[in-house]
């Protein structure tokens, strides 16, 4: 039985989905939002109750079996391919399976092309992709790739980047469903990035013909969220904006060749052995391109560092949560220019950055005092030592937490801060499983591409 307010209907039918029913299988009764309110009309609940005694005492799903179902495949038709592929795509959005982006037929040989990307068995169960709570096995994977228009070489992150996405650590099911219009960034390392085209250079995390990898693979992530996780805006996700970055969330690769000496990727800093093929998920709600960061004195350098904390400041942010204060604030990315400008000027370890980061985007007294309601009693704080009474309060519990990361173009003169967004307790890295047929899959990327040094 579903007991809900109106316009939250199919949230509450998300979540009846995730543990275990059908949600058609549920009485629905629906209730005026204003009836929630303070002070608010209980009429309707009085001439409900019988109804809702019913419910909670009586009804049972008309769906009684258990276990996982395989819809059935379709056939679209059409006088030619061409209508036959327009006839798919109307199909899909009719249906809210589609994103608004054109979509590519999966059929069954496209698919089973895609498949050959990975040595395991289509049947195996990636995870539950939340709130509506649908299993996601590798074949769905490859049906959602396929429909992006992605290639078999793919296969091996896209997966990888799923299960970070439904480990428990990256709370998904608040990203998917909460009114915050945040996403997941996956950052790469390793060998793999080049060798699937994707890229860590100029526009790193926009479009670009020559590094195809990204799109394709963020864009069959967000169907995955979608279909398989009911995130649709205003049924089953309440983002206030949504944001152009939904449509194919961010994946990038770190600049490895340009990260500076002293300096290690992300992966290894993250505790995975150097050359590892990793990819790391972090849910961010905003995005600012911070202007400065060519560097060639202390002076210079203090104040393009200086600028990035303005920016990682300026916007305020309840990053005291009692699950969020030991995570990350947010990721900087920063050109393989200015990240040496930092290094040649400064001296500076990454952790040294990190160090002057966390002492000097400390948040001032009277703002905290300003809105302490939020800070200090909503999440109980008042024991931790780090938080100080009428002393600036660090955004986070401790330097490490500042997440740094090398990408871009070459030429210095700006960094890229991506914010946090609540519901995520950590990053989440995992090491992607390469097929044996690997090396085969390259060459024929490379026959269908162009050599990658071309691209």
């Amino acid at each position: 039985m579903i007991v809900t307010r109106s316009t939250f209907t199919q949230i509450v039918g998300n979540a009846f989905a995730s543990v275990g029913f059908p949600s058609e299988a549920a009485t629905i009764l629906e209730f005026p939002t204003e009836m929630f309110t303070e002070g608010s009309d209980l009429t309707p609940v009085n001439e409900n109750i019988d109804n809702i005694i019913y419910g909670l005492t009586k009804w049972e799903p008309k769906t009684k079996e258990t276990g996982v179902s395989t819809a059935e495949k379709l056939t679209v038709e059409g006088k030619d391919y061409q209508e036959a592929v327009d006839n798919f795509n109307h199909l899909f959005l009719r249906n809210m399976w589609g994103t608004g982006l054109p979509l590519v037929p999966p059929t069954e040989e496209r698919v089973n092309w895609i498949l050959t990307g990975t040595d395991l068995p289509r049947d195996e169960v990636i995870g539950k992709i939340l709130p509506r709570g649908g299993i996601a096995p590798v074949e769905s994977l490859a049906v959602a790739l396929a429909m992006a228009g992605g290639r078999p070489e793919y296969m091996p992150l896209l997966i990888a980047a799923v299960e970070a996405i439904v480990d428990p650590l990256t709370q998904h099911q608040g990203m998917q469903a909460t009114t915050n219009s945040c996403y997941p960034a996956v950052m790469v390392n390793g060998p793999i990035a080049k060798q699937i085209r994707l890229n860590s250079g100029y526009g790193c995390m926009g479009p670009d013909p020559k590094y195809p990898a990204g799109a394709s693979i963020g864009h069959a992530i967000r169907l995955i969220l979608l279909d398989m996780g009911g995130s649709i805006p205003g049924v089953g996700s309440m983002a206030i904006h949504g944001g152009p970055a939904r449509y194919t969330n961010v994946i990038f690769a770190e600049d490895e060749d340009g990260i500076p000496p002293g300096w290690e990727p992300l992966s290894v800093d993250l505790g995975f052995p150097k050359g590892s093929n990793v990819a790391t998920v972090y849910v961010v709600a905003g995005t600012t391109n911070m202007c400065g960061g060519a560097p060639g004195t202390e002076e210079e350098a203090l104040a393009d560092v200086n600028n990035y904390i303005t920016f990682m400041t300026t916007v305020r942010c309840n990053y005291w949560g009692v699950d969020t204060y030991n995570a990350s604030p947010g990721i900087l990315v920063l050109g393989r220019e200015t990240a040496r400008g930092i290094v040649d000027s400064l001296g500076w370890s990454k952790k040294e950055l990190q160090t002057y980061l966390w002492e000097n985007s400390k948040l001032p007294w009277s703002l905290i005092e300003w809105a302490q309601t939020d800070f200090r009693t909503q999440n109980d704080l008042d024991d931790n030592p780090v938080l100080v009474e009428n002393e600036p309060w660090p955004i986070t519990s401790k330097p490490e937490n500042f997440t740094i990361v090398v990408a871009g173009g070459e030429q210095s003169g700006h960094g890229y801060w991506m914010r946090t967004a609540w519901p995520s307790k950590a990053l989440v890295s995992r090491e992607l499983q390469l097929p044996a047929n690997w090396d085969e899959l390259i060459e024929q990327a490379e026959a269908a591409l162009g050599p990658i040094a071309a691209a």
